[in-house]
């Protein structure tokens, strides 16, 4: 059977199948379930009689190219960097489960049974972070928004969201102008096909082709709700920095084109869900601290700055990074071929991490 969106298989294969020893020598490795749902924990080497801190992985690849085993390198490095332990949860893409809110869910109940439990595992349960990189960005703002909404659980410790994908209501949005310039409508490894296949597939559990096809429009919104003060409040360009919004890619979308209104009824209330669209959440106060980092060749670029200002405007402490010559995927290639600004990117997280949690 062949990958919902047509993604060859060999991505996953190559990192399933990477060896990971070098990357976390002596971490030890465990398989659970955790309500319901497999995940690794991987234990640092040098473990004491205290409580260690914990670091939550929630791997990228749009909710359903990549798997926990691709980012099995990264859950290592990071343990043994941190002294940490770290838990990979493997959620999947398969149709029955996929369509939201199956995916946030499933993993939300995940990460509580692991905090409620954080000391039969070794856990401080106050030293909890959690983090992801693109679609695991996306995991990583929403379940940061429902454990702190979650009364029976701690506070997180920290939030690290890399080049996090935050939402599907705008797709000529200047960073994705600017990847359709510069790797064509098909290039890149987040080209607007895929990314339209991707959100479709997580607000309703398939790829109906009238609903793709008005992704890639940028048709799926209607024109009234982009006019509104709660869209411009949160995704209006206008908040983006000016060297964000270059007169060279960045083409006038002020006056947004009528939405296929049977589409935009379809998926309204998924969208306007802020489970699925975090950066719609109307207060963020009282959150974890967060690292946003962003990338300058990345369709993400720019949700991922808005989403940072927005913490930061609801008095969220937040270290905002960008790597201007960075691009989409760079920490999930990196254990395959060596870059060593993929490498400097992992470094500087952990370090910060480090220092916070």
């Amino acid at each position: 059977m062949g990958h919902p969106w047509g993604v060859p298989a060999a991505f996953s294969f190559i990192h399933d199948n990477f060896p990971t020893e070098s990357f976390g020598p002596g971490v030890t490795t465990v398989e659970v379930t955790l309500s319901g749902t497999k995940a690794y924990i991987y234990k640092p080497p040098f473990i004491s009689e205290q409580l260690l801190p914990a670091f939550i992985y929630f791997h990228g690849g749009g909710l359903g190219l990549a798997s926990a085993k691709s980012y099995e390198g990264l859950a290592k490095k990071i343990s043994s960097h941190l002294n940490a332990v770290v838990l990979n949860i493997d959620y999947d893409y398969m149709v029955s489960n996929f369509k939201f809110p199956g995916p946030v869910m499933r993993c939300f109940d995940a990460v509580k049974e692991f905090i409620l439990h954080a000391r039969e595992f070794g856990v401080d349960q106050s030293r909890i972070a959690i983090g992801g990189d693109s679609a695991g960005g996306y995991l990583t703002a929403v379940i940061s928004h429902l454990v702190f909404e979650d009364k029976s659980l701690p506070d997180l410790k920290l939030q690290v969201l890399i080049y996090p994908w935050i939402h599907c209501l705008d797709f000529k949005f200047p960073s994705h102008q600017k990847y359709e310039q510069e790797f064509g409508r098909n290039g890149g490894l987040v080209p607007l096909p895929i990314l339209a296949k991707v959100c479709a597939m997580l607000a309703l559990g398939n790829v109906k082709p009238d609903v793709v096809r008005a992704m890639i429009e940028n048709r799926h919104v209607s024109k009234t709700f982009k006019e509104s003060a709660l869209y411009q409040k949160c995704c209006g360009h206008d908040l983006l920095p000016a060297a964000f919004r270059d007169s060279s890619y960045c083409k006038d979308t002020s006056q947004p084109e009528e939405a296929y209104e049977d589409v935009w009824n379809k998926v309204k209330e998924i969208f306007l869900d802020a489970r699925f669209t975090p950066l719609l959440r109307k207060n963020m106060t009282g959150l974890s601290p967060a690292y946003v980092m962003t990338a300058g060749f990345d369709t993400h670029r720019d949700e991922g700055y808005l989403y940072a200002q927005k913490l930061k405007k609801a008095g969220v402490d937040v270290t905002w990074v960008h790597v201007e010559k960075a691009w989409h995927g760079i920490v999930w290639m990196t254990p395959i071929i060596s870059f060593r600004l993929g490498e400097k990117i992992q470094e500087d997280f952990l370090l910060f991490t480090k220092d916070h949690l």
